[in-house]
């Protein structure tokens, strides 16, 4: 009687044992496809809605909290993200497009845009502080990068925006700034972005 006892216990226990390994590799595997997903949705956000080209957003700001560009430079490091050498090449290309073109492009990096949320609105209002574009084309274009969330957000006046379109920026985008942005090579995304963009804005 005692040798049946033990058998059904060891039989119920092997069935416990089982179930249990069973809970854990299937947990396991959501664990691992949550994991999946939310690298996905990492990439999406990184490639889609960090990166985006709108203009003027209308709506009303504090220009007393944005960052002041008092010696007009095209190219504001705040961020520190540059070599000396890579500012001067990156504004160099920026002056001489805007020479040939009239067309003006500046670029910004900053680590925080509190106490604005949105870097939509915050680039835009960068460009109407900053008096980017000629008044009577509005052809400026902001060019923000928002250093410590890795985002990036190109904000057109209504002159650009009619050549530089959500399409056309999304591509430029894509393929000529976020493979380098991937790397950690942020100037040679820019510069490749800023060719990019001097070939599509004539």
């Amino acid at each position: 009687m005692a040798e049946a006892l033990v058998e059904v216990s060891l039989a119920e226990v092997a069935v416990v044992l089982e179930v249990a390994l069973v809970a854990v590799v299937s947990q396991v595997e959501v664990l691992e496809a949550v994991g999946n997903v939310m690298k996905k949705l990492i990439l999406i956000g990184f490639v889609i809605l960090c990166f985006s080209c709108k203009s003027d957003t209308g709506i009303p700001v504090d220009y007393s909290t944005l960052p002041k560009n008092e010696n007009n430079q095209v190219l504001l490091d705040l961020s520190h993200i540059f070599y000396d050498a890579q500012i001067d090449s990156l504004s160099a290309k920026i002056i001489a497009y805007e020479n040939q073109s009239t067309n003006e492009i500046v670029i910004l990096t900053v680590d925080s845009i509190a106490p604005f949320e949105d870097l939509h609105i915050y680039s835009s209002a960068i460009g109407n502080y900053w008096g980017v574009g000629k008044k009577d084309k509005n052809n400026g274009l902001v060019i923000v990068f928002l250093k410590t969330q890795r985002r990036i957000w190109l904000s057109t006046g209504d002159g650009a925006t009619k050549v530089l379109t959500d399409s056309i920026c999304q591509k430029i985008i894509d393929q000529r700034m976020i493979p380098y942005f991937k790397e950690g090579n942020y100037y040679l995304g820019l510069d490749k972005g800023l060719d990019a963009i001097i070939n599509a804005w004539h």
